[in-house]
């Protein structure tokens, strides 16, 4: 503001104040300047007969209410209505019936009153033309106010907010809305009644100051409710992050807004400017289309996924016949099943070649390999939006809060406000493509997390205490999509910041060129990086392990759980966690692919028949083919391979068993269990190790005492021999 600006503000401020004193006979003389008698008795009359008329055309409404509106109403309610989709439509409906009454209410009084005061009685209709107005302006508030909160109505109350607290909300809304209009009119009225400017000036302040204390008043009392109906409901730690800022801003942004506005309506009416609309009305009806553009959006929203829901429930969904273990093995034997055909006495693929040994259970390996079936799908994404329908509102919602701040900023700061090269034009430039790419963002990261999800997911926990890992890996797709996700999610995030900068004017060229540099001085200075990076590749792409899986890399071994770009964790059935680099594998065992062998040895005396303990196995493992739990998970039955090997104290028979990988540690244990009991029922014993020592009596007298020294010359004698022992057997 230039000197002369501010010295005439001081001046009309002055005045102003000056005629303060005056103010009530001000607004008696305008009363008594437009009555028609000259006093104050003419409007008394008439708002009385206004209120008669009221009176009556809301009779009329009354009877259009109960015998029509009430039942058309409670037609269409439901019992249970759930989203926007099943209570959109009935308070869309409560609202067209309400202003059908409305409607109802202002005619009656309309053609009731016409014939009472002439037509020339300008002042007589001025009046009417404003109550009616305003009268219809309140209703109208309480109706749109109604139908967001249900306060009475509670199933159809779309905002997250307790009865109590939707019903204290309600009134303060209704009650800021009726002293608002009611003083907006009364003020607009003795204006029309010629009164004073600087009077009317000090009205319109006044009424400003108390409608925004109102306002202000009635937002920190209601603050509680307001920002849990942003939340929907939810913890802050549980919404997102844009939800629980708008709960947290919403209350100092509406200060801001009432201070600036009441600041801006005080300057015009002291200035003696156009006021324009006023600043809750633009508020209250900005707000009210943004609400009504959202609320459609996701009743269309909801509507399409509703419809896509029922489609696929209604298609045809063949159900699984789940079969016993041994109605699987007859099935695949007769070759009625999937996958290939097998034989029950070889144990193994009919059609192939056969070894003599096998039928024995004297064989290294072999049998049948099966195809393991995907595991469950994990817990979905993390995010807060893990469906395009989630996705859609979440637009709705941004959108609708855009267009109601872009509207307010146009009504009060006019078109020059977003002039090309404005700073409001460019930072709706900056909203926009922040805009576009936070939905970019997220199209890309739903779309490839429901791939995931269909892959079986990239959320896969080891059982702790798993040696060799359970078969619960992901899939070849569900370990890369990760990584192809967050490469595309940086691309979309650096794409957004280039464009940011060139619509704030800065010039990229530069930037890309000296990118390129540094890319190249980082790629000559980080070999190890890029060779770790490449390494990882090239391991993804042969498929050598995915997530889940159990490997072994010669130093380190465990569950794999993470992959990045450069390196992968593994989590050993210990509990320690690995963090390795792909450059540092030279070779890779992985034990999660296909099947896997288990052999057990068994220590024997040297009295036990081998030819019935191979009877009593092979029966023993086709009783365990019927057990409840761990019976189908043998993918080829326990038998015996015979004798293994010969000791000093005991003879080594080995059993085997083929199972799923991470199967063979619980199926281990009732193996164990049933050959334990199974040999004490038939008087098979185990075998105790056993250190036979020899000592030379250099005097003859096999009866005499051992010295110190023998003594522990015998016990290194037996520590050698039963280190050996086990070093050979680990070696096996």
């Amino acid at each position: 503001m230039t000197q002369r600006q501010v010295s005439r503000f001081r001046e009309r401020v002055k005045t102003t104040l000056m005629r303060l004193p005056r103010a009530a006979d001000d607004i008696g003389a305008a009363v008594a300047g437009g009555s028609p008698g000259g006093d104050g008795r003419f409007f008394i009359g008439l708002a009385a007969f206004l209120v008669f008329l009221l009176g009556v055309g809301r009779a009329v409404a009354t009877l259009f209410a109960v015998y029509v509106g009430r039942p058309v109403f409670m037609s269409l309610q439901k019992p249970h209505p759930q989203g926007l989709c099943d209570k959109l439509p009935v308070l869309a409906a409560r609202v067209g019936l309400t202003v059908a009454g409305l409607a109802i209410t202002l005619a009656t009084a309309v053609l009731v009153g016409s014939g009472f005061y002439p037509e020339d009685n300008e002042v007589a209709l001025r009046t009417a033309i404003i109550v009616f107005a305003a009268y219809g302006a309140v209703r109208l508030v309480d109706t749109l106010w109604r139908m967001i909160l249900a306060p009475f109505l509670r199933d159809y109350r779309v905002p997250v907010i307790e009865d109590r607290a939707a019903v204290r909300l309600y009134r303060w809304l209704y009650a800021g809305a009726l002293i608002d209009i009611a003083l907006s009119a009364a003020l607009y009225w003795l204006d029309t009644l010629g009164l004073q400017p600087e009077t009317a000036a000090l009205l319109t302040i006044a009424t400003g100051m108390i409608t925004t204390a109102l306002v202000a008043a009635g937002g920190w009392v209601n603050r509680h409710a307001v920002s849990g109906a942003i939340l929907g409901g939810k913890t802050a730690r549980e919404a997102s992050w844009l939800s629980v800022a708008f709960a947290t801003l919403w209350g100092p942004a509406l200060l801001v807004y009432l201070a600036v506005t009441l600041t801006v309506l005080a300057y015009r009416a002291i200035m003696a400017a156009p006021l324009g609309p006023p600043p809750l009305g633009v508020a209250f009806a900005v707000f009210m289309a943004a609400l009504v553009a959202y609320a459609l959006t996701v009743f269309a929203v909801e509507r399409l996924a509703r419809r896509q829901r029922e489609r696929l429930a209604r298609a045809p969904h063949p159900e699984p016949v789940a079969l016993t273990q041994a109605e699987a093995m007859a099935a695949a034997a007769l070759g009625e099943g999937p996958g290939p055909r097998r034989d029950l006495r070889a144990d193994g693929p009919s059609g192939g070649p056969s070894d003599a040994g096998d039928d024995e259970g004297d064989d290294e390996g072999g049998g049948f390999v099966p195809q393991p079936k995907a595991p469950p799908p994990p817990p979905g994404s993390r995010s807060s939006m893990r469906t395009f329908e989630d996705l859609a509102r979440r637009v709705a919602s941004l959108f609708a809060l855009g267009a109601a701040i872009w509207a307010l900023t146009y009504l009060w700061g006019g078109r020059e406000a977003f002039a090309p090269g404005a700073p409001l034009d460019v930072i709706q430039g900056v909203i926009d493509i922040l805009f576009i790419g936070y939905v970019s963002y997220h199209a890309v990261r739903i779309w490839i997390d429901r791939r995931i999800e269909a892959e079986g997911g990239d959320d896969v926990v080891a059982e702790p205490g798993d040696e060799g890992g359970a078969f619960n890996a992901a899939s070849r797709l569900a370990t890369l999509l990760p990584l192809i996700r967050n490469f595309v999610l940086i691309l979309i995030l650096l794409a957004v910041a280039i464009f940011i900068m060139m619509e704030i004017g800065v010039n990229v060229a530069p930037l890309l060129g000296g990118a390129g540099v540094i890319g190249l001085a980082i790629g000559f200075g980080s070999q190890t990086l890029i060779r770790d990076i490449l390494s990882g590749a090239f391991f993804l792409i042969d498929d050598a392990f995915r997530k889940g899986e159990y490997i072994d890399i010669g130093g380190v071994k465990g569950t794999v759980e993470q992959i990045s770009i450069r390196s992968f964790q593994l989590r050993h059935h210990l509990g320690a966690l690995n963090t390795v680099p792909f450059g540092e594998i030279k070779h890779l065992t992985n034990y999660s692919r296909d099947w896997v062998m288990m052999k057990l040895p068994l220590r024997l005396t040297y009295d036990t028949d081998p030819e019935k303990v191979r009877k009593l196995i092979k029966k023993l493992g086709e009783r365990l083919l019927e057990h409840p739990t761990e019976g189908r998970k043998f993918l080829q039955p326990l038998k015996s391979q015979g004798v293994f090997m010969m000791e000093d104290s005991a003879m080594i028979m080995r059993v085997k068993y083929m199972t799923k990988p991470g199967d063979q540690w619980t199926t281990r244990k009732l193996v164990y269990q049933e050959i334990r009991e199974l040999f004490e029922r038939e008087g098979i014993h185990f075998a105790h190790r056993e250190v036979t020592v020899r000592v030379a009596h250099e005097d003859g007298d096999p009866e005499r005492s051992l010295s110190p020294g023998e003594m522990k010359a015998i016990g290194a004698a037996a520590r050698t021999a039963v280190d050996e022992a086990d070093a050979l057997a680990a070696a096996r």
